[in-house]
């Protein structure tokens, strides 16, 4: 059976705080008197002064569109995507469905319509799915993995290494023997990006969390496509990661961008955004596409109204403290004075997902949080709880997504390849170079196993040849 820790229930004062996670952040900028970045021409890009083989991005699959600009998007038409796909079976064959989701064809609701209310009748999956409670594929709960998120926003570096290494590299493993695995929505300002290429080869996802780490409620399209697309650049080319694996994002502070920021994520092929709360949590919401109108309450407006199919939301379901109050993540939670209150909060949490439809349960953070040592030894407690038990999963946001577009039952899903952990052609970072580059009337130091930039790479200025730059 599933080996528990003790859950006695303790009393512990906590109150209901801001959804929008901002203390973490300057905690984090209090410690960061020094810089870390870094650069790389990667074998398709081409940088001041050296040119690569191949300027050309490098693709997605090949029915999958190359990024391009807001304003080539317009003059151009859109090449060709697939139609709709059929529902998949439950079988791990097929690397169809567990492909990148293509840009379906308008035949359900047209891009850039008003969206409508979602019918399950009609939107199916592998490319569509109206979220809520129901588990995919149809499955009783008892008969699917519980997937657990566990995602870092914000800068990767020495102040978060040694968190790290004592979560990811002592041996937690998942049924399938495979390490635990994370989603880093990494911003650029302060990263080192040589620690960026080991996390990737060590089977972690990527994600984009914006170039300047900015409010983007107000953005336009162009300035979203910077921000987020142009980090996906910079850690492509300073951070060894394949610009396709960069597949989603998460808005600085939560503070979405509305309708310009889902087309920008539609226009320059990105899978998912995972940055809007979910309040209703009894029963908590599985991801869905946006092909449809939201079936929840915006929590942080603006949020999109527009139709954009294939395109992914995971929810980032509220938790409640031991008093019953509300945050979308967990740092942002009033935390109780001791190991054993946290250990309870997040069994607490858990449960409300384990016990009842098994939609994905979000441990969503800053590492910051883990520099007080109660947090850090109630959550390793609670890590260990459920990394012993042999139906839970610690995977990264896109392997969730596979599995939604090909739903796998307990009996099948440790031979599922989306949940492997083979990565033959992520290298790893063993020789760091340090870069000494300007940056806001000083010196940066940026760390890279690859070519060092002429200049700080930034908004507009990824260091690469980009139809960002001319934005």
């Amino acid at each position: 059976m599933h080996r528990r820790r003790d859950k006695s229930e303790v009393s512990v004062r906590m109150l209901t705080v801001c959804c929008c996670y901002r203390d973490g952040l300057t905690q984090l900028f209090e410690f960061s008197d020094f810089d870390f970045d870094s650069a790389r021409p990667g074998s398709s890009f081409s940088f001041s002064g050296v040119e690569s083989p191949d300027p050309t991005p490098p693709s997605r699959q090949q029915s999958f569109r190359q990024p391009q600009s807001p304003g080539a998007e317009e003059a151009a038409s859109r090449p060709q995507s697939r139609s709709r796909s059929q529902p998949q079976s439950q079988s791990s064959s097929g690397s169809e469905a567990r492909a990148h989701p293509a840009r379906v064809q308008a035949a359900i609701p047209a891009k850039k319509a008003q969206a409508t209310k979602c019918d399950p009748k009609v939107c199916v999956l592998p490319d569509c799915y109206c979220g809520g409670k129901d588990i995919p594929g149809g499955f009783a709960p008892e008969t699917v993995p519980q997937i657990v998120l566990l995602t870092f926003d914000d800068a990767v570096n020495d102040l978060n290494k040694g968190l790290y290494r004592d979560l990811f590299e002592v041996g937690r493993t998942n049924p399938n023997g495979c390490p635990i695995a994370s989603t880093m929505y990494v911003s650029h300002e302060w990263t080192d990006y040589s620690q960026v290429q080991n996390l990737y080869a060590d089977g972690h996802e990527i994600a984009s969390h914006s170039v300047s780490h900015s409010f983007g409620e107000q953005f336009s399209i162009k300035k979203w496509a910077k921000e987020i697309a142009g980090q996906r650049e910079i850690m492509a080319a300073y951070g060894g990661v394949k610009m396709e694996d960069v597949r989603g994002m998460r808005a600085p502070f939560l503070a979405i961008g509305g309708n310009k920021m889902f087309k920008m994520l539609y226009d320059y092929n990105f899978t998912y955004d995972s940055s809007m709360p979910v309040y209703e949590n009894k029963p908590p919401s599985w991801p869905y596409t946006l092909d449809y109108k939201i079936f929840h309450d915006c929590m942080i407006p603006p949020c999109p109204t527009n139709s954009y199919p294939g395109v992914w939301q995971v929810p980032m379901v509220m938790w409640q403290d031991l008093t019953g109050g509300r945050c979308s993540m967990g740092d942002a939670c009033t935390t109780p004075p001791d190991a054993e209150g946290v250990y309870k909060m997040l069994i607490k949490n858990f449960e409300r997902h384990y016990t009842s439809n098994r939609a994905p349960f979000g441990l969503f953070y800053h590492a910051a949080w883990f520099t007080t040592p109660h947090h850090k030894e109630g959550f390793i407690a609670f890590l260990d709880t459920i990394t012993a038990m042999d139906d839970v999963w610690l995977v990264t946001n896109w392997q969730l997504l596979q599995w939604m577009r090909d739903p796998q039952p307990l009996s099948t899903v440790k031979n599922f390849p989306a949940f492997g952990c083979n990565y033959p052609d992520r290298k790893r970072c063993t020789s760091t170079k340090v870069c000494n580059v300007w940056h806001k009337g000083g010196v940066r130091y940026m760390r890279t196993c690859q070519q060092c930039p002429e200049k700080y790479p930034w908004t507009g200025n990824t260091g690469v040849n980009s139809p960002l730059n001319d934005l």
